[in-house]
């Protein structure tokens, strides 16, 4: 498996494995320890806000308070709560202990991928130097393959424009009935994948990674055990 990075100063991917073994860790913690990543901002839908999850909180009731989303026109969205037991939180405890100086879960519930490609800057504030893109769920109900690579073209072209490094990760393969989809949202993760390789920004593949049972009774947002499995992906494809 290899770590790639991306931005102007992106280097020639290294196996995760090596660079393990000759730093000490990888890549992605090498960088947490010395300072070049401090600060983590994840972009994503109602899996990332931890819905779905056990102690999972409505963020317009009991959130941070923190605003994440500002269009300017009047819809302002706030941070979602740190009491889901989620793969975001699970993620925000992990970096929040190794020395990251601000952790941000730009989650919001029935996002799309178009929504941040057509408004890149309410939805990545100004910077940060670990942006994770998690989003095509919601997109799999109404957009075809074609329509989708051209929203996360430029989407993941402005995250990459905003940070050091760009983390995509695929929609899980949920349980909803194809034919109520234009694209099973895993099939859309192939579009993520070939998009990522030829960008070079680093792919977490989900897809496999949360089983039936590990899902909510409305068959398309994880537990608390598939929201951890998707933790593990991200986990081992950082090599933390």
């Amino acid at each position: 498996m290899e770590q790639p990075t991306t931005g102007p100063d992106a280097q020639e991917s290294v196996p995760m494995a090596q660079t393990t073994m000759e730093q000490g860790g990888s890549e992605f913690l090498q960088k947490i320890r010395a300072g070049e990543y401090q600060t983590i901002r994840l972009v994503g839908d109602s899996i990332t806000a931890g819905f779905g999850a056990d102690g999972y909180e409505d963020p317009e009731l009991s959130g941070t308070g923190r605003v994440i989303y500002d269009d300017g026109m009047g819809l302002v969205l706030h941070e979602p709560s740190t009491s889901a037991i989620s793969w975001a939180n699970a993620f925000r405890a992990w970096a929040t202990e190794n020395g990251v100086r601000d952790f941000t879960n730009a989650g919001i519930n029935g996002w799309f991928m178009h929504q941040l490609a057509e408004n890149p800057d309410a939805w990545l504030a100004e910077c940060a130097d670990v942006i994770v893109v998690a989003l095509g769920t919601n997109d799999a109900g109404y957009y075809g393959p074609d329509q989708f690579r051209q929203d996360a073209e430029v989407a993941l072209d402005a995250a990459a424009q905003r940070s050091k490094l760009v983390v995509v990760l695929s929609p899980v393969n949920d349980l909803r009935p194809h034919e109520l989809l234009v694209e099973p949202a895993a099939e859309l993760g192939d579009v993520l994948q070939q998009l990522c390789a030829e960008r070079g920004y680093t792919f977490v593949d989900t897809r496999e990674a949360v089983g039936p049972e590990m899902f909510s009774v409305d068959g398309l947002h994880p537990n608390t055990e598939g929201s951890l499995a998707i933790w593990d992906c991200v986990r081992a494809t950082l090599g933390i």
